[in-house]
């Protein structure tokens, strides 16, 4: 199996010098365990992305789940999710032991926390930019949860990243798995590697590994919540830091605020689908933001 997983993601090599890419400087924040450097291609001088994932212990569960990762971003494509590249599993020794690295190359992109503080967006223009990205990211999870029968597992600010376009795009597959819960047979976690969410982002269900539940909700119940995460921070400017924080409504723009309640609704089977947010999308952007997000991206690109 192991073998197998590492064809998957691309074999092994010799360390950085092998890479067919130019590892630049990081950002400051980034999914998980993962590091995410600025890039460019040794071939071109194009611009990427370079996430990277390290371990001393091949056995390390964070290697696998970053394997699946992997696996997943590289064949589950759409608009709003972000492109992949390349990617490749390296071994390195030293004389502490060898250090396995996990590489994945994709279309350039930037933290979405890293994006917001660079654009300094206030007012009607900050709700109405965030509102449209908001309506990008429930495209890919609606697209995952409804279409591929798939859950995320841990939509939250940092599994979201901006393009030079200024577009939002979903990453982080790490947890992602097949949602089981019409097998009839299935037993265990539907999520192997759920471990790696914050006890902050876990729904009720979800924070109790209760898996009957958690198959007898909708497909979409655990994204949703996420969703109602992600949109608490990025309105309220802060990352969750507990649960409990949720239920502080005050920065939740009011034509969101009935959708917001929804997705965290505390009985899953009640939760808001993302296909229904993007339904209710033109309740909040108007017409003038879409002029203004073309000046943005435009500056952006300049930039």
């Amino acid at each position: 199996m192991f073998n197998f997983l590492k064809g998957v993601v691309g074999g092994s090599g010799g360390g950085q010098k092998d890479l067919p890419y130019n590892i630049g400087d990081p950002y400051p924040s980034a999914w998980s365990s993962w590091s995410h450097f600025r890039g460019t291609s040794k071939d071109d001088g194009s611009p990427v992305s370079i996430f990277s994932l390290s371990g001393s212990n091949p056995q390390d569960g964070r290697l696998a789940a970053g394997r699946n990762g992997v696996k997943r971003l590289r064949t589950v494509r759409h608009p709003n999710i972000l492109s992949f590249l390349y990617s490749t599993e390296v071994e390195t020794v030293d004389g502490s032991g060898t250090k396995v690295t996990i590489y994945i190359v994709t279309e350039p992109a930037m933290p979405l926390s890293e994006k917001i503080k660079e654009l300094s967006l206030e007012g009607t223009q900050r709700d109405e930019y965030y509102a449209w990205g908001l309506h990008q990211i429930a495209k890919a999870v609606s697209f995952l949860n409804n279409d591929c029968k798939l859950v995320h597992g841990n939509v939250c600010l940092e599994s979201v990243v901006v393009t030079q376009t200024l577009d939002w795009k979903l990453h982080a597959f790490d947890v992602l798995s097949e949602y089981d819960g019409t097998s009839g047979t299935a037993t265990g976690p539907m999520l192997p590697y759920e471990w790696l969410v914050g006890s902050q982002y876990k729904s009720v269900e979800l924070a109790k590994s209760d898996w009957v539940a958690i198959r007898k909700s909708p497909p979409w119940a655990i994204d949703s919540w996420g969703l109602g995460c992600l949109i608490y921070e990025i309105f309220s400017g802060m990352k969750l830091g507990k649960t409990e924080e949720l239920r502080n409504t005050a920065s939740i723009p009011k034509s969101l605020l009935p959708d917001y309640q929804r997705l965290l609704s505390s009985t899953p089977s009640r939760r808001l689908n993302a296909s229904k947010l993007i339904e209710n999308s033109g309740e909040w952007l108007s017409a003038p933001f879409f002029e203004s997000i073309v000046v943005l991206a435009t500056v952006s690109e300049v930039q």
